[in-house]
């Protein structure tokens, strides 16, 4: 039994091709043990299809992803920018997918100056969580019982991995600037919600 969590992107491929591109973040993925050029059988509920498997490797990634044909995405229900769980079976040659809309990580939160209603994510952290790359998308931050909507904001270094957030929020919620925070993403709302890292 392997598994490990992606993000789906729709790309121009033969229907029952699925390319994998793995070990993006900091530990290698235990999907790097299905085998090669071999059928797999690919499930979700009673959904099944017989898929091509292929890895890409070498390519500048911080959250691992794979890519499938529109048609084969439509015939699983999978949508596009969503984070999936694929679990290997290696007796029955079986991949089964399901929905992972919640990811947690760990970052610094800074004071931003870019106006009360926007907030910025780093395009390593961005992926780190499932956050869709769409500029200027609308998303709830929520601290303990508070909830205010925000404007996201990309920074263009590939590499950043902070979050900022308007001196105006950090004030009101009482939350500590240049401090670690947990945070976790969930797909299914579009809601942020901030911690403080208790992570010793």
């Amino acid at each position: 039994m392997a598994s490990g969590r992606l993000d789906l992107f729709i790309a121009k491929l033969p229907v029952n091709q699925v390319v994998l591109t793995l070990n993006c973040g900091s530990t290698g993925s235990e999907l790097l043990r299905i085998p090669r050029k071999t059928p797999i059988t690919l499930k979700r509920g009673t959904i099944k299809q017989t898929i091509e498997l292929q890895y890409l490797e070498g390519r500048e990634c911080f959250a691992d992803f794979m890519e499938m044909n529109y048609a084969l995405a439509r015939q699983f229900q999978l949508t596009a920018l969503r984070r999936y769980s694929l679990t290997y079976a290696e007796a029955e040659q079986t991949i089964t997918i399901a929905p992972a809309p919640l990811s947690e990580t760990v970052s610094t939160l800074t004071t931003s100056t870019l106006g009360a209603g926007t907030l910025s994510v780093g395009y390593e952290l961005l992926s780190r969580l499932g956050i869709p790359e769409r500029q200027g998308m609308v998303i709830k931050v929520r601290h303990g019982k508070n909830i205010a909507r925000m404007r996201l904001h990309i920074p263009a270094n590939l590499s950043d991995d902070r979050i900022r957030m308007p001196s105006y929020w950090i004030q009101k919620w009482k939350l500590s600037a240049n401090q670690q925070h947990a945070l976790q993403f969930d797909q299914r709302n579009f809601l942020l919600s901030l911690s403080a890292n208790t992570a010793r």
